[in-house]
């Protein structure tokens, strides 16, 4: 009897759980449903123009300077 009365319990902690992930992904995509339409509905998106980016990119040459080091030991 002990096992049957736990594993009823089992049951419907698996049932409560599996009807809530239902509830919570429901309310989140009705969320983002009405999130769509009220960005839809306000502004038009508008998407940059392309522009053209040179064949071959190529960095800068660093400019070298002379540097004297004097190391002297007391």
């Amino acid at each position: 009897m002990f096992h049957l009365y736990f594993g009823g319990f089992d049951v419907l902690l698996y049932l409560g759980g599996i009807y809530g992930a239902i509830a919570l992904s429901k309310a989140l995509c009705d969320q983002m449903d009405a999130a769509e339409v009220a960005q839809s509905t306000t502004t038009e998106t508008t998407v940059a123009p392309m522009q053209p980016i040179a064949p071959h990119l190529v960095a800068p040459a660093a400019k070298r300077e002379e540097v004297s080091v004097r190391v002297s030991v007391n």
